[in-house]
């Protein structure tokens, strides 16, 4: 969500694909209505089925599940080739008048520096020409043949009406419809929006269907304007608090990136991430990330974090380059029998992620696994699935009882990003506990042991900077008491 949900009220055009929001997302569209009944608000839905979205929207154009990026592509060739681009904005406060290096190249659907061995490409090839003193060269009159505009323009050349129309299934009327409803708001007196949910991110192309939404909005300055933005429709708060907290393997707080195994030194993960600009007119603002991550590090391993020791930066783990930890290569190296062990906290892996007959037998493997939810599951009788043996299946498997959302306390984020505390309703009953409970009187367990018997590395768990117990004083947020054992 780059706006808030009552902001979509002040929308003169919404645009909403992949999404049923009507159904899925009510508390968003009550400001789609709002807009609409109060302002006048154009409302699309571009979906390739109709639901009550589209039954309380001004029109619904169905498309080919798949096609939204070419639908996009030829909304952007709509906005370019008719000149409704919102000049002043696209030229001041985006990159499209900074000048490519001519090393940049696009030809038989690949851009210039692509390595087919390794499969990436050196982005080195798609630098800004910079002047003697280091400074990207601009044109704010969007002329040069090589000004990130005109590249926008010669790329999305392709998106012709007619070949849309062939590739999306849309008909040329319903294309025209939707392309003149929502450029209509490129300029300072109209701002639309547009809402996406899960029909869009859950495709191979999913980051490319948010990135041509992402063109469209700058070409129209649609973005940090009331009633304006690209608004993703959360299926729950902590969603969107899975980036701006960090619980995705490839960053830490504060959006910043995850040590690479390149990165050995603290020196080199700066290096590396710190943007560096000799324009006296950037803001520039990420060149305050190390003050970030030192910070961030001295709040992880207190006054184990000095400078003489880079702040414990070298206690942090490090992604190799290149390798994939995310969730589907994980349960792969599973099924390979890489891994023999896991935790899974109020996660159904075995009915949720793709292809479940690979995942549950992914899951024989194991030697152990420990699973906590506030029911069975899935996942947590996979042992004993209907036609399996329990008797073959190896795995020791662990349930472990989880507080209700309604029995605990704690913080989540909501879709506007504004964090938020709930009350804990009633005490979780019997042994049941919250994850918290769990996971921070574990990690007092761990701690004693490698204390006791050090092993091969312990610095990393010894020297965290961990509460001593879960209770209200040291750690908000739940029942305090001892686990079962203690």
């Amino acid at each position: 969500m780059t706006n808030h949900w009552v902001d979509i009220k002040n929308a003169d055009a919404i645009l909403i694909m992949g999404s049923n929001a009507a159904e899925h997302h009510p508390i968003s569209f009550k400001w789609v209505l709002d807009a609409k009944y109060k302002r006048g608000a154009v409302v699309m839905h571009v979906d390739p089925k109709f639901s009550r979205t589209s039954a309380r929207s001004d029109f619904h154009v169905p498309l080919r599940s798949g096609t939204d990026i070419a639908f996009l592509g030829g909304m952007i060739h709509y906005i370019l080739e008719n000149n409704l681009y919102f000049n002043e904005y696209v030229a001041h406060y985006t990159n499209a008048a900074l000048i490519v290096k001519d090393s940049f190249g696009f030809k038989d659907g690949l851009f210039s520096g692509y390595n087919p061995e390794t499969r990436k490409y050196d982005q080195s090839k798609w630098a800004f020409e910079t002047d003697a003193e280091g400074i990207p060269k601009k044109d704010p009159a969007l002329k040069h043949e090589r000004s990130v505009f005109q590249l926008l323009k010669a790329h999305y050349s392709r998106y012709t009406i007619d070949k849309v129309s062939d590739i999306t299934g849309v008909s040329l009327d319903n294309l025209l419809r939707v392309y003149k409803a929502y450029a209509a708001t490129g300029n300072p007196e109209k701002s639309g929006t547009i809402l996406y949910a899960l029909g869009w991110t859950q495709h191979t192309v999913g980051v490319q269907n948010i990135r041509s939404a992402g063109i469209v909005q700058l070409l129209l300055g649609n973005m940090g304007v009331a009633g304006g933005g690209i608004n993703a429709l959360r299926g729950e708060p902590n969603v969107q608090g899975s980036t701006d907290h960090a619980l995705l393997y490839h960053i830490v707080p504060g959006y910043m990136a995850m040590p690479l195994s390149d990165w050995q030194s603290l020196a080199d993960y700066h290096k590396a991430n710190t943007p560096v600009s000799k324009d006296a007119l950037s803001a520039n603002w990420w060149q305050n990330k190390p003050k970030y991550f030192n910070s961030l590090l001295k709040g992880w391993f207190g006054d184990a974090a000095t400078a003489e020791n880079e702040f414990g930066y070298g206690m942090l783990p490090k992604l190799e380059k290149g390798a994939d930890y995310s969730y589907l290569f994980l349960f792969d190296r599973m099924y390979k029998g890489d891994i023999s062990g896991g935790f899974i906290f109020g996660l159904n892996p075995a009915n949720s992620v793709a292809n479940t007959n690979k995942v549950r037998k992914a899951f024989d493997t194991l030697d152990w696994l420990v699973t906590v939810d506030v029911h069975h599951s899935e996942t947590t009788d996979n042992w004993k699935r209907p036609g399996v043996d329990p008797k073959k299946i190896k795995t020791e498997v662990f349930m472990l009882p989880s507080a209700h959302r309604l029995e605990k306390e704690g913080s989540v984020t909501n879709s506007g990003r504004w964090m938020l505390w709930h009350y804990e309703a009633v005490k979780p009953p019997g042994e049941a506990r919250t994850f918290g409970y769990m996971l921070v009187e574990l990690m007092n367990r761990i701690k004693k042991s490698y204390a006791a018997k050090e092993g091969a590395y312990p610095d990393p768990i010894v020297k965290l900077d961990w509460p001593d117990s879960y209770n209200a004083e040291v750690w908000p947020g739940g029942s305090t008491g001892s686990l079962p054992g203690k």
